[in-house]
């Protein structure tokens, strides 16, 4: 079943992510998007515990070397979504999200810790 969650960055501005399906990785496509892993706090409720950007979501989430970390930390959920514009609107959409949220697993752009 698909469905959607917004996240806001620092700056306010809101994202509009749909969820990954775990076991068909492979329909991904072949775009250049943005992406977290999340941890389920309550129901329907979620922790982003990374976000992150890619050049073609496909390539980058079929075998994320942080995963198996985010699974560690109790993630369960890929949500992901395509981002028009170069790399520097990733990166930008990125760095708010981190700035607001400080997901554990980032390791960049944190404001606290």
């Amino acid at each position: 079943m698909s469905w959607t969650i917004n996240f806001s960055g620092l700056s306010n501005v809101s994202y509009k992510y749909w969820n990954v399906d775990l076991a068909r990785m492979d329909l991904l496509l072949d775009q250049p998007g943005n992406y977290a892993f999340l941890k389920p706090t309550g129901p329907k409720t979620w922790t982003p515990l990374y976000f992150g950007q890619a050049d073609s979501l496909r390539n980058r989430l079929s075998n994320h070397e942080r995963w198996s970390d985010a699974v560690r930390a109790g993630a369960t959920v890929i949500v992901a979504h395509a981002t028009q514009g170069a790399e520097s609107v990733r990166l930008s959409e990125e760095r708010d999200l981190i700035a607001k949220w400080n997901p554990p697993l980032n390791v960049h752009h944190r404001t606290t810790g």
